[in-house]
């Protein structure tokens, strides 16, 4: 059996993008530092005010997203190929639309990859969820020569593209983006789910506008040309009610990725507005839909 490769609702709605939010990038707001954080309900209520389509989480949370009227994704790792098929199958049963997937730690021989992806499509098929391999730091596919390898020899993977890992951990960068452009056509063939975060090559996660003298301008450039060629590859593969999630994932300050600093008086600030920039990464993904499939 063909594992299924798209979220898919069923309905003869043209292909269409949904915004999921992330419930570990939703945490911790709002803007450090406040008084008054959000709980994780009151952070869904802004999400379907703002017009997200789902959210990704939990599998604990799949009964409040809808109560929301979201819908809901989720995420895991496998280590090992017996744990594909328990964390799939759970991720089935609770109603997940997919799952995203770190798989390994990239310190894995071909043999060890090519068993931990076995073990993936044959769980994806046998439950038959959308299983996508996100591409990050310390996993099978955290740089690009050796995701090319592996699609090579396992051409049915999917992945959910989290640009932000490859930019930042190969310093595009360095050699220039358009000579390593060429290198990401195996990922950007094979995305059915995207992670909005921008790099700038340097640090995973940095802060963006869209004026061109903004200092991340270049990067934003890049990171819609990345997200509109897979986008524009997941549509010709696409076909009635199908569905391409991107969820914005901006990590917390407690992670590490959204820097922070203290003021005078000591206190921690976090630099950069996370649910705003959330809302700006909402707002270019859409307009790069826009120009790949029409308004």
């Amino acid at each position: 059996m063909t594992p299924s490769r798209h979220v898919n609702d069923g309905s003869t709605r043209p292909p269409r993008l949904a915004i999921y939010g992330n419930q570990w990038a939703m945490g911790e707001l709002p803007r450090w530092p406040n008084q008054h954080p959000w709980s994780f309900q009151e952070t869904l209520d802004r999400m379907v005010a703002a017009g997200f389509a789902g959210i990704q989480a939990d599998l604990n949370m799949r009964g409040v997203a809808a109560d929301c009227g979201l819908r809901f994704a989720t995420s895991g790792r496998i280590n090992t190929p017996d744990a594909a098929a328990p964390l799939i199958g759970g991720a089935r049963d609770a109603g997940a639309d997919c799952i995203t997937l770190h798989v390994g730690w990239g310190l894995e021989s071909d043999a060890e990859i090519d068993a931990l992806l076995d073990a993936v499509h044959a769980a994806a098929a046998k439950y038959d969820l959308p299983a996508y391999i996100e591409t990050h730091r310390a996993t099978i596919a955290q740089d690009l020569w050796r995701i090319g390898q592996f699609v090579a020899r396992r051409r049915e993977v999917r992945f959910n593209g989290d640009f932000s890992h490859l930019y930042c951990g190969g310093e595009v960068v360095y050699p220039g983006f358009a000579q390593v452009l060429p290198h990401f056509v195996p990922v950007l063939e094979r995305v059915c789910f995207l992670h909005g975060r921008i790099s700038n090559g340097e640090s995973i996660q940095v802060d963006v506008g869209e004026e061109r003298e903004h200092p991340q301008h270049a990067h934003v450039q890049n990171f819609q040309r990345l997200w509109e060629s897979s986008m524009r590859h997941w549509l010709a593969r696409s076909r009635p009610g199908d569905i391409l999630p991107f969820a914005p994932e901006l990590g917390p300050p407690s992670s590490g990725y959204s820097i922070t600093s203290r003021d005078d008086d000591g206190t921690v600030v976090e630099i950069s507005d996370r649910w705003a920039q959330t809302l700006l990464l909402k707002r270019l993904a859409e307009e790069c839909w826009c120009r790949v499939a029409g308004p």
